[in-house]
């Protein structure tokens, strides 16, 4: 198969380590590759801006696929997306109003703009490698008429399901929301809310639209859940060995290395480099 002409990279589990940390084997191989002509970009849950550490340290000149999906931006200096779908203003009003006096910390995202309530001890440190630059949100008309790209409530289980099941109990249609256990920050739990029919694969596609990249022409690498629609769009769909079960299930190839042992590096030796 022919090299890929766009690469894009999941970071938290996939292209940094443990420690939140680029390694230089990794930073190297992607020079390298980017050198030879390919485009690589990364593909996210974070903001943009919490992303910026690895884009500069990667020297990324192409729009970043931010939170899950719902975002693809920026374009140069022009501060516009490719693609940002928002939810609707009465579907993250009902949700806002909802979670309000409710003891979890709510965020409310708005491209690269994030508010937050009730950010405590516990929830700070999960948050700030997602949401940075976070506006405090102590009065819900701060926010009266912007459409979020997410809502995101994070806390203790019980009360995050307090809002998941009132968030479930409108009945809303064009949302899509999920609730998961925090990986690093157990027994935190997350329920993220987003338009519906966004997830990084749709981001994907309208990046590679915008590039005018044909699906064959794509290699994706990711470890979770979440990367797994990324699968669909990509041409080659690659995990590292710590991948998730559902994203190990979709590889196309699988790294025997993991996140700490420059997984990234070796996928792009075997996929993009490797003739053979």
């Amino acid at each position: 198969m022919a090299r890929p002409k766009l690469i894009v990279i999941d970071i938290d589990g996939t292209l940094i380590d443990s420690k939140t940390k680029l390694s230089p084997k990794v930073i190297d191989t992607i020079h390298r590759v980017t050198d030879d002509g390919a485009l690589v970009t990364l593909a996210t849950g974070r903001m943009v801006s919490a992303s910026q550490i690895y884009i500069d340290e990667l020297k990324i000149d192409l729009p970043t696929i931010a939170l899950n999906g719902a975002f693809v931006g920026w374009v140069g200096d022009s501060r516009e997306p490719i693609y940002h779908e928002p939810v609707s203003f009465e579907s993250s009003r009902a949700i806002l109003r909802a979670a309000w006096d409710i003891d979890a910390t709510l965020i409310f995202v708005c491209c690269d703009r994030a508010f937050g309530r009730n950010i405590s001890d516990l929830t700070a440190p999960a948050l700030e490698t997602w949401i940075v630059n976070i506006s405090p949100l102590d009065d819900i008309d701060l926010i009266d008429g912007i459409e979020p790209t997410a809502i995101l409530v994070a806390g203790e289980k019980s009360r995050v399901m307090t809002v998941k099941d009132a968030t479930l109990s409108f009945g809303f249609e064009d949302i899509t929301h999920y609730f998961f256990p925090s990986i690093r920050y157990y027994p935190m739990h997350y329920f993220e809310v987003r338009a519906r029919g966004t997830d990084k694969g749709k981001g994907l596609a309208m990046l590679a639209e915008y590039l005018g990249i044909s699906r064959e022409e794509i290699l994706a690498i990711g470890d979770y859940i979440n990367d797994v629609p990324m699968a669909e769009i990509a041409g080659r769909f690659a995990t590292p060995s710590n991948a998730h079960p559902e994203a190990l299930t979709v590889a196309d190839y699988i790294s025997p290395f993991s996140n700490d042992e420059n997984a990234v590096a070796d996928i792009l030796e075997k996929l993009y480099f490797d003739k053979s």
